[in-house]
């Protein structure tokens, strides 16, 4: 299991690099962001460290860690 969780988060990790060639940062935060969680998720801090210390996007991906996630009802996301 740890194992499918961090081979998503290095999909996740290269969506947002090749992301980052056509669309804004924005776009490239959220991939990278969400490679972060997963790799947190499966114990991988060493490379959560590495999302959170790059020069350009890093502080940018750690502000996004420490937002609150979307609430959950239903299974459906809901924006407040």
């Amino acid at each position: 299991m740890t194992t499918a969780i961090r081979l998503s988060g290095w999909s996740l990790l290269l969506a947002g690099v090749g992301a980052g060639i056509v669309l804004p940062h924005p776009v490239t935060t959220a991939f990278w962001t969400a490679s972060a969680r997963l790799f947190a998720r499966a114990g991988d801090h060493g490379m959560v460290a590495r999302l959170t210390a790059a020069t350009k996007f890093g502080p940018k991906v750690r502000r996004s860690l420490n937002r609150r996630p979307a609430r959950r009802v239903g299974g459906v996301a809901e924006a407040f």
